[in-house]
């Protein structure tokens, strides 16, 4: 099974929103796909309308969610989703300074965090940056940190989706002008992502 980490040593970024939509997206384009959220405060099971209490739930599009509440309890709720025949595992990682191993790490930061970047360990075969909610970031500065990077742009309608707890890519359509350069950037990240999976 496929390990997709959404993490970053620094909380509020949108790993929960991202990982929340990825796991949605993939499981539509490329393969059988589950959610195990690993954070204390389990946002992205409550954004996939499963439990919160740990142990295995079906989620929006009967996608099932692993809720752990912590990184320590990873291969349980892993194991879980095989069990499953889940292909690929998204996990929301709480804010930590070294992640567990992974095939992909979607490195989440927000502007602010850009000082941390150089600082992060990803234990994975291949990183992404994403900045999120920003705009016109050099992201030349931080080449050599991951192997490819995107840039997401702040949406007030993303920010709306999240407080009533639905997936960001949930709400888009495809002529959603409010969502178009979010959801343009967003399907550029999971482009690269699918091409990590497709491998």
């Amino acid at each position: 099974m496929m390990r997709i980490g959404f993490c970053f040593v620094k909380g509020g970024t949108g790993k929960t929103t991202l990982a929340s939509s990825a796991v949605l997206y993939l499981n539509a384009v490329a393969a059988t796909a589950g959610l195990i959220d690993a954070s204390p405060v389990p946002m992205a099971s409550l954004l996939l309308a499963a439990g919160v209490q740990p142990g295995v739930h079906a989620g929006r599009e009967d996608i099932p969610v692993a809720v752990t509440r912590t990184p320590e309890a990873l291969d349980a709720a892993l194991r879980a989703l095989e069990k499953m025949k889940v292909s690929i595992a998204v996990i929301d990682l709480p804010p930590m300074a070294k992640t567990p191993r992974l095939d992909v790490a979607v490195i989440v930061s927000d502007p602010p965090g850009l000082e941390f970047v150089g600082d992060f360990k990803a234990d994975a075969a291949h990183s992404i940056l994403a900045v999120n909610m920003a705009e016109g970031v050099d992201l030349g500065r931080y080449k050599g940190l991951a192997n490819s990077a995107a840039v997401l742009p702040y949406s007030p309608a993303v920010a709306r989706a999240y407080q009533r707890l639905t997936p960001a890519i949930l709400p888009h359509h495809p002529k959603a002008r409010s969502l178009g350069r979010w959801k343009k950037a967003f399907l550029r990240l999971m482009g690269e992502v699918a091409r990590q999976v497709r491998r």
